[in-house]
C-alpha cells in the first residue's frame, strides 16, 4: 500500500512538470521582459515583465514598470526583450495609476497573445504566475488563488506564491490559461499580490475608446487621483467612526478595515514619561515615481504622562519626544512644493460628568498646526499635516496627528472637521 501511495505521489508530481512545461512552451512566445533604457547611456536602467494581449501588439505591465518614462520622456525610452532575444521598441498608450496597469504596443507584433478570463477562478485553485525574476529568464511560479485580499483600499489578489522583483507586470494564468491576474508586489514568505484581471481590461476598453487618439497621460493621471480620493474621502466619512480609550481621552478607531491600528506602550525606569501609542494607517498607496507616492489616510495618537516631574521638565521630554513627526507620504522638490502651516491654540469641551465638578472642569486646551502642500503637476492636489498637543495640564497630555496625502482641499476640510470633533474627553 505504501508503494501505491508513493508511486501515485511522484507521478502527480510528473503529470504537473509537464503541465508546466506545456505551460511555458505554450505562452513563451507572449512573454516580454520590459526595459527602461538610459538614452543617454543606451542602457537598461530598471527592468520588469509585460505580456501580449492582442494580435496587434498591445502589452500589459505594471504602472510603476513604466512610471520614470511617463514622468520623463525627455530621459527614458521603453523596449521589450522576448524569450527568444528578440527586441524591439515599445511606446506608452494608457495608464491606470491607481491599480497600477499600464498599456503599451509593440513596433512589430509578436506571433502569440493570450486571453484574458471573464471570470475569476474559485477560491483554492491554482494558478500560475510568469515573469522574469531578477534577470534570470523567464519562470513560472505556481501558487494559490485567495480572492480579494481584505484591508485595502484597492482591490489587490492574494496569491500565495513567491512574486520576486523583474516578475512586476507578468501575467497569471488559470487552467484554460487565461489571464486572471497580473503580479504587482509580495510581502514575502509566499504571500503575493496581483491586480484583478477585470482592471486591466477596464483599462483597454479605455484606451479603445479614444478610437485611435493619443491619451493624454497627465490629465488621465489627474483624474484618477482625483476620482480615487473623492472614493476614499466618502467611505471614510460615511462610515462609523468608533472610538477607543487613550489615557482621559477616547480617540479614534479603524474606521474602515483597509485602515489597520496598532498599539505599543514605553515604560521604563530610564524614562520618566510613560507613552502609549496607538497608529493607523491605511495599507496601501499609489505609486507615481519612486520617490512620489499618494493616497495615504494615517493618523496617530499618543498619550504621555508623567507623576514625579515638575511641568518644566514634562513639557521638554514631551516636546523632544513629539519633534520627529513627518508626512506619512514621500515626496521629493519636484513633486510638491514646501509646507506652509497655520499655527494656534484650540479648545475642546470636556464629556459631561455626574457631578458639579465633573462640569466645572475647564475646557481642553490644545497646540495645533495644520500644514498643506501643493502637488506641483496637480495644483488641486494636497498633502495634508495635521498635529495637536495638548497643554492644559502640568503631568498629561495627548498628541494627535494625522496626514492626508493627494487630496482636495474640500475633502481635507471635511475630514480635519471629523477627526478633530470626534475626540472626546473625560
Amino acid at each position: 500500500m505504501r508503494l501505491l501511495i508513493l508511486l501515485f505521489c511522484c507521478f502527480t508530481g510528473f503529470a504537473s512538470a509537464q503541465s508546466y512545461e506545456k505551460l511555458y512552451s505554450d505562452y513563451r512566445e507572449s512573454l516580454y521582459q520590459i526595459r527602461l533604457i538610459e538614452k543617454s547611456s543606451n542602457s537598461k536602467a530598471a527592468i520588469g515583465s509585460g505580456f501580449q494581449i492582442s494580435a496587434d501588439g498591445l502589452v500589459a505591465t505594471n504602472y510603476h514598470v513604466v512610471a520614470e518614462a511617463v514622468r520623463k520622456p525627455e530621459k527614458y525610452r521603453l523596449q521589450y526583450l522576448s524569450v527568444d532575444g528578440n527586441r524591439g521598441e515599445l511606446e506608452l498608450l494608457d495608464i491606470d495609476v491607481v491599480n497600477d496597469l499600464a498599456l503599451l504596443r509593440q513596433d512589430k507584433p509578436g506571433p502569440e497573445h493570450i486571453n484574458l478570463s471573464r471570470h475569476a477562478p474559485s477560491h483554492g485553485t491554482t494558478i500560475i504566475s510568469l515573469g522574469n525574476p531578477l534577470d534570470l529568464g523567464m519562470t513560472l511560479v505556481p501558487g494559490t488563488y485567495n480572492g480579494i485580499a481584505a484591508g485595502s483600499f484597492y482591490d489587490r489578489i492574494h496569491f500565495s506564491g513567491s512574486i520576486n522583483p523583474g516578475m512586476s507586470g507578468g501575467p497569471v494564468i488559470d487552467a484554460k490559461g487565461e489571464v486572471v491576474g497580473i503580479n504587482v508586489a509580495t510581502a514575502g514568505n509566499q504571500i503575493s499580490f496581483l491586480v484583478p484581471v477585470e482592471k486591466l481590461i477596464a483599462l483597454r476598453e479605455h484606451y479603445q475608446r479614444q478610437d485611435g487618439r493619443p491619451v493624454d497621460l497627465q490629465a488621465t493621471t489627474h483624474r484618477q487621483l482625483l476620482d480615487n480620493q473623492q472614493k476614499i474621502i466618502d467611505s471614510v466619512l460615511e462610515a462609523e467612526w468608533k472610538l477607543r480609550p487613550l489615557g482621559d481621552a477616547m480617540v479614534v478607531g479603524e474606521i474602515l478595515s483597509s485602515i489597520q491600528c496598532w498599539g505599543n506602550s514605553e515604560e521604563d525606569e530610564d524614562n520618566p514619561v510613560k507613552r502609549i501609542d496607538k497608529g493607523c494607517t491605511g495599507q496601501d498607496v499609489i505609486y507615481l515615481s519612486e520617490n512620489f507616492n499618494t493616497g495615504r489616510v494615517e493618523y496617530e495618537f499618543f498619550w504621555l504622562e508623567a507623576d514625579d516631574l515638575l511641568p518644566s521638565r514634562f513639557y521638554s521630554e514631551y516636546e523632544s519626544q513629539m519633534s520627529s513627526f513627518y508626512p506619512g507620504n514621500m515626496a521629493g522638490e519636484d513633486d510638491v512644493t514646501n509646507f506652509r502651516c497655520r499655527q494656534g491654540f484650540t479648545s475642546q469641551e470636556r464629556k459631561v460628568g455626574k457631578s458639579k465638578a465633573d462640569n466645572d472642569r475647564q475646557p481642553v486646551r490644545a497646540r495645533t498646526s495644520y500644514c498643506v502642500r501643493r502637488y506641483q503637476q496637480f495644483p488641486d492636489l494636497y498633502d495634508i499635516f495635521f498635529l495637536s498637543l495638548t497643554v492644559d495640564q502640568k503631568d498629561r497630555a495627548l498628541v494627535s496627528h494625522f496626514t492626508l496625502s493627494g487630496f482636495t482641499e474640500e475633502s481635507a476640510t471635511a475630514f480635519s472637521e471629523k477627526f478633530t470633533s470626534e475626540i472626546q474627553w473625560h
